[in-house]
């Protein structure tokens, strides 16, 4: 049996569901995020268009101007905090004695940091160009 929120998304009541379930529940929360940034973005543009011609729109224009001046900062930290972090995975494989098992999860946790650095930056590219 299960719940559902915002008539979206449906969330077992059991807490005993699988791994596959669970990430599955995930990437669907994850796109239903990505949806609505887009949709408001969209919804930005529309405004600053509407605003040209439309004086009252500039209060609601300016709250959306917050929320991506938000949005951007937000990517750009977690961009840095990424870069902070891969840096120094970068200095345990070099600096450090490592075994061959530690130094495969080294490499390994290195190689997720590039692609969440990747998928930082192409949010932000995103942001920022629209």
């Amino acid at each position: 049996m299960s719940n559902r929120i915002n008539n979206r998304i449906a969330v077992p009541t059991k807490p005993d569901f699988t791994l596959a379930q669970r990430d599955l529940k995930l990437i669907q929360i994850k796109q239903a995020i990505q949806k609505k940034k887009q949709f408001i973005l969209n919804k930005r543009k529309e405004l600053l268009q509407k605003t040209k011609s439309n004086t009252y729109l500039e209060n609601v224009k300016n709250d959306y101007e917050t929320y991506y001046n938000q949005l951007v900062k937000q990517k750009q930290q977690q961009y840095e905090a990424m870069m902070l972090l891969k840096e120094y995975n970068d200095d345990i494989i070099k600096n450090s004695k490592l075994i061959d098992n530690e130094l495969s999860v080294a490499k390994h946790t290195q190689k997720d940091l590039l692609s969440e650095i990747s998928k930082i930056k192409k949010g932000l590219d995103e942001l920022i160009e629209s």
